[in-house]
């Protein structure tokens, strides 16, 4: 019968630990977009300009999986 010392009995915990963690997380994506509008119109309401600022944000975030 083979022995296992400390060394590759921690050797093993951490690896199925890691394979845990792999199969328990992943890598995901989310985008924000925003945008804003302004109008700006003068006194005599003739001319009016509209501005229009939008911003996306694309973030990457460590995943869980529900089970």
């Amino acid at each position: 019968m083979k022995k296992f010392t400390l060394k590759s009995l921690i050797l093993l915990v951490l690896v199925l630990s890691a394979v845990t963690i792999g199969v328990c997380s992943c890598k995901a994506w989310r985008t924000i977009t925003t945008s804003a509008t302004y109008v700006q119109q003068n006194d005599s309401a003739q001319s009016k300009t509209t501005t229009t600022i939008s911003t996306k944000t694309v973030e990457e975030y460590q995943g869980v999986k529900k089970h």
